[in-house]
């Protein structure tokens, strides 16, 4: 390492200029890195609460949660299979929902459950649903617009009154909050008379429908199990991931950032190789000396290496440094965020790595220098 470090000294400029483009794109890879976990957070987090295995969706191309329809044939079917261990229908509408003095709340996704199952989220303040019949469970982010425990707000198009009877932590679909309800009130906003006041009985087959099946399997239920009680009960049926992927934009969002991504890991080989190219044909008569002087091809490309993971280590711990910083800084101003210090080492652990099989190429040009060279062959 005695030349390497007597050449970033001696260049400390230049190296010091790669070291700041170095952390540029540790710190714009870290950024995104924390850009798509918040987008997941943002996203899915209400599914990520739910305790389930799969979900069952009215048979289609492909899941959605917007066009399924669910009837209590089908789920009262689903209960038939060996090795179901929990399952229970769930609703799922958006509303626009406001204050009582027209307010506007935005959006909301209103999820119908049993009150007491395994969909029910842990409120952070509150009570849980059941004890009062139009109470409803809202999640943190309406908490911020404005909502707060006992207050009523009401459904565009439905004209269904709710009152919030508990809080739970930011939990969304779609970017959308989640406002937890009875089954029976979901139905009732969702497939009812618009302002429906519980003064006169309402069909029963109201009461039979719902948006998906969201079960707890056990692992001796097969794939081929699930796909003939899906041709069975004309469902589509997929597991947690699957269920992620159906959220209204999740996989374009995380393709484009991951795609994003390894653009800066390519861009950041692809620049390290060029400097360290050029760096080492300037040094070329050097180097052919010192190989003259007996050093072998070994010795100068672990002396080579050890340069890019100098200026590998100081730049992207800079560019993470900086960027964790910042995100903080977003964390507290709102935005969807969420860094993770181990998917935050995971970029630099791949920065640094590019860097290296970007410089491969200057390393290869190391071993084919002619020791003649020092020798005063080259004119």
């Amino acid at each position: 390492m005695f030349i390497a470090i007597r050449d970033l000294r001696f260049a400390w400029g230049r190296f010091l200029l790669m070291a700041v483009v170095v952390a540029l794109v540790a710190f714009l890879t870290t950024l995104l890195s924390g850009l798509a976990s918040g987008l997941v957070k943002n996203n899915i987090s209400g599914l990520e609460q739910l305790d389930f295995t799969h979900l069952a969706f009215e048979y289609g191309n492909k899941p959605s949660y917007r066009n399924s329809l669910i009837e209590r044939d089908m789920w009262e079917g689903w209960r038939e299979l060996q090795g179901v261990e929990e399952l229970e229908p769930l609703g799922h509408s958006t509303f626009n929902a406001r204050l009582l003095d027209n307010t506007s709340l935005d959006d909301v996704v209103l999820w119908g459950i049993e009150p007491g199952s395994f969909l029910e989220p842990d409120v952070l303040e509150g009570e849980q649903l059941g004890n009062v019949e139009n109470g409803v469970i809202i999640s943190e982010l309406l908490v911020e617009r404005g909502l707060k425990l006992g207050d009523t707000f009401k459904l565009d198009r439905a004209l269904t009154e709710l009152k919030v009877i508990g809080v739970v932590q930011e939990l969304n679909i779609g970017h959308v909050p989640i406002v937890y309800t009875p089954i029976r009130k979901w139905q009732e906003a969702t497939y009812g008379p618009p302002g429906y006041d519980g003064s006169e009985k309402l069909p029963d087959v109201l009461f039979d429908y719902a948006t998906l099946i969201a079960m707890k399997l056990d692992s001796s239920v097969t794939d081929e199990a699930i796909a003939e009680m899906d041709m069975e009960m004309g469902t589509l049926t997929v597991d947690r991931p699957g269920a992620y992927i159906a959220s209204t934009g999740y996989r374009e969002e995380i393709m484009t950032v991951q795609m994003i991504q390894g653009f800066l890991l390519v861009i950041s080989a692809v620049v390290i190789g060029a400097f360290f190219t050029v760096w080492t044909i300037q040094r070329t008569q050097e180097i052919g000396l010192v190989k003259a002087l007996g050093a072998s091809n070994g010795y100068l490309m672990r002396d080579a290496l050890g340069q890019v993971v100098i200026l590998m280590l100081v730049g992207a711990a800079l560019g993470v440094a900086v960027a964790l910083r910042l995100g903080v800084i977003f964390v507290e101003g709102g935005f969807p965020f969420a860094m993770e210090y181990s998917a935050a080492a995971a970029m630099a652990g791949l920065l640094i790595a590019a860097g290296l099989i970007g410089s491969a190429l200057s390393v290869g040009l190391i071993t084919r220098v002619d020791p003649i060279i020092a020798l005063g062959a080259q004119k």
